[in-house]
């Protein structure tokens, strides 16, 4: 009897082991982190060298934008890479491209561009393949990257309006706040308590 239990443990144990070896890696989920982090990663880039020049034209306000906006994009990066290595991956650290600058003006509209190609067409990709793949930490943080996508393009548009409406940033907010845990940016938190994207206190928030 006991030499029967043995034999169907061992059979139990291999059948096992054949499964793990046999499971499918989440190949299109892995892609995708990667490739937002590639995205996010020159996005940083880009914002901070946006950021240089709204200052060097004398758009200040502009400018503590797009730095917090920098700061948000690797907060994005981040929490991708965390979502990698809980899956097992090794940290994914891509080389930024070197940033093409234009005017002040051309460099709103090319944020713009960017943040609504992201929450339009590349996350709601990523999402619908970490949902077909069962990887719920991915889901999560590309929704978070996707919402507060969202809100950038949102709050770049308002700034490029009051620039050509106006041409100065005097309108434009002085202070900028960027949530920690998701990166979503804000213009203005005095009768906000929480970010709406992930919950955190927004006396967490950092500000620029």
């Amino acid at each position: 009897m006991k030499r029967v239990i043995r034999f169907a443990g061992m059979l139990l144990l291999v059948g096992v082991i054949a499964v793990s070896c046999t499971s499918k890696k989440p190949e299109k989920t892995i892609e995708s982190l990667k490739s937002a982090i590639t995205g996010e990663t020159n996005a940083s880039a880009k914002y901070q060298a946006f950021s240089l020049k709204a200052a060097e034209d004398g758009f200040l306000n502009i400018a503590k934008m797009f730095a917090a906006a920098s700061e948000a994009e690797l907060i994005h990066v981040k929490n991708h890479n965390a979502v990698l290595v809980k899956m097992g991956e090794e940290v994914f650290n891509p080389v930024a491209d070197t940033p093409e600058v234009s005017s002040t003006e051309d460099n709103i509209q090319t944020a713009i561009d960017g943040e609504t190609y992201e929450f339009t067409v590349m996350y709601p990709e990523f999402i619908s393949f970490a949902i077909n793949e069962n990887i719920d930490d991915a889901i999560k943080t590309f929704t978070w990257a996707k919402e507060a996508e969202k809100t950038h393009a949102l709050l770049y548009a308002q700034t490029l309006e009051i620039l050509r409406t106006t041409e100065s940033d005097e309108e434009v907010a002085s202070l900028w706040y960027v949530c920690p845990k998701c990166g979503d940016l804000f213009d203005d938190i005095e009768e906000l308590d929480y970010c709406p994207i992930c919950g955190v206190p927004s006396q967490s928030f950092l500000e620029y």
